[in-house]
């Protein structure tokens, strides 16, 4: 009887990468992501610069709606002898009112107007911050720029950003007239 003799397969030989196709990859690689980064983050300027935007938009609408009801800005606070507060802001446009401003977490038959606004209130997003700062006219004192989130002017309604030119060269507003426009014009 023939035994048949099999030959044994040879390993074969696997083909590796060369380090010249590793640094060519590599390289490919760092150009990507060099083009891609600086994009994203213009992105992200971008985004949060249109956040301001639409945030004064939707605060500066229910501003209206506030005053179409109650012929007056909201700021007001009924209980403190009429004293201008940034809370009793914050609460009016996102809570129920009275005729007078008082705010109730309910829906009654006294406080039939509102919510403007839902809640929470919302943040700067230069600065993260949802405070609002209530003066009476427009020439009134700033506080510090970036101290709190928001100013509202309550004679004449206006409402705008607080925060410093670094806080919105951040953002992605750089221009001096995007400034002026998300900020008050005042002193």
């Amino acid at each position: 009887m023939k035994r048949s003799h099999r030959k044994k397969a040879l390993p074969s030989k696997r083909r590796a990468f060369t380090l010249v196709e590793l640094v060519i990859v590599v390289t490919i690689i760092g150009i990507i992501s060099a083009i891609a980064v600086p994009r994203m983050s213009t992105t992200n300027a971008h985004a949060s610069a249109n956040a301001v935007q639409a945030t004064l938009s939707n605060v500066r609408t229910a501003i209206d709606l506030y005053y179409a009801e109650h012929n007056r800005f909201p700021g007001k606070n009924p209980g403190a002898a009429g004293a201008l507060e940034g809370a009793q802001f914050t609460r009016q446009l996102t809570m129920y009112s009275d005729a007078n401003g008082n705010t109730n977490q309910a829906r009654t038959t006294t406080f039939k107007f509102g919510p403007y606004l839902r809640a929470p209130f919302p943040e700067n997003p230069a600065n993260n911050l949802a405070t609002v700062h209530v003066k009476q006219n427009k020439n009134d004192a700033n506080p510090a720029d970036g101290s709190v989130g928001w100013i509202a002017i309550f004679s004449t309604g206006d409402f705008g950003v607080s925060a410093t030119d670094s806080q919105l060269d951040e953002i992605g507003i750089v221009e001096p007239t995007g400034k002026a426009a998300v900020r008050l014009q005042a002193n």
